[in-house]
């Protein structure tokens, strides 16, 4: 399994999107969600 970091900037909205982008990216490719990114496969940045 490989893992996720998210980093999202702005505004409330975009903390939600980032929630449902990990849910589906957990679903659809088996991402794991990490707090740190050196832990990270995959970093996805959100604005």
């Amino acid at each position: 399994m490989q893992n996720l970091y998210i980093k999202t900037y702005g505004c409330q909205m975009n903390e939600y999107d980032s929630e449902r982008m990990a849910d589906v990216l957990s679903v659809s490719h088996g991402l794991h969600l990490v707090n740190d990114p050196v832990l990270a496969d995959v970093l996805l940045l959100n604005t």
